[in-house]
């Protein structure tokens, strides 16, 4: 098995665990997404354990672990997300991308062990109801996001060009000073947007558009 985690210290213990538990376990260094794939298809493993959060590349791009679990599991490799995440809807979206369950990353290393050794048996290491609670979640937020957009696209260009000074902290008279307009014709817009959003204040409309940026 193969530990895929950008932080040395965390993967080093755990193929020391791993190891000790009598299974055979590498680590694969994170460099970018592509670079993760290759080394991983030199000797495809039978499982990999799996961060979500995987820093960034030498572009600055954050490297996701949720968007391997494709390319992974085209491999022929099982996947058990080992993370630190409090992110709930992202730990939805690995299982949905195909992966075999999660651990936490604060879990006893023998909690982890156990999944890992239950994993590459091929032996399920959550329940069939805990999949479809998760499943179920992950619908929940595709069709809340959907949701979302719908009403984000119902903003006229204007309107959008608004809402993201709004989201950078700057009021509407500096807004009105940049586009050139009057502050009632801001406000007006502002109060255009809030109906469109169906939020009541300016300050749910940023959250809504930071909170959907996170998706």
């Amino acid at each position: 098995m193969v530990v895929i985690d950008d932080h040395e210290l965390v993967s080093a213990a755990m193929v020391l665990a791993l190891r000790e538990a009598g299974l055979h376990a590498t680590r694969c260094p994170v460099t970018d997404a592509a670079g993760v794939l290759a080394e991983v298809a030199t000797t495809p493993p039978r499982l990999i354990l799996l961060d979500l959060d995987l820093g960034h590349d030498a572009e600055g791009r954050p490297v996701d672990g949720v968007k391997l679990i494709g390319g992974l599991r085209a491999q022929g490799c099982a996947v058990l997300v080992v993370s630190g995440t409090a992110d709930r809807r992202r730990v939805a979206a690995a299982i949905a991308a195909g992966a075999q369950g999660w651990v936490s990353k604060s879990a006893p290393l023998p909690t982890l062990t156990a999944a890992a050794i239950d994993a590459v048996a091929g032996r399920p290491v959550m329940s069939e109801v805990e999949r479809a609670e998760w499943l179920a979640y992950e619908r929940e937020h595709r069709e809340q996001a959907a949701a979302l957009t719908r009403r984000l696209e119902r903003l006229t260009a204007r309107e959008r060009e608004v809402l993201d000074r709004l989201v950078e902290g700057r009021r509407a008279a500096a807004i009105a000073a940049e586009f050139v307009v009057s502050l009632t014709t801001v406000r007006s817009q502002i109060r255009s947007i809030l109906l469109k959003l169906q939020v009541r204040s300016q300050l749910e409309a940023v959250a809504l558009v930071r909170e959907r940026r996170r998706w």
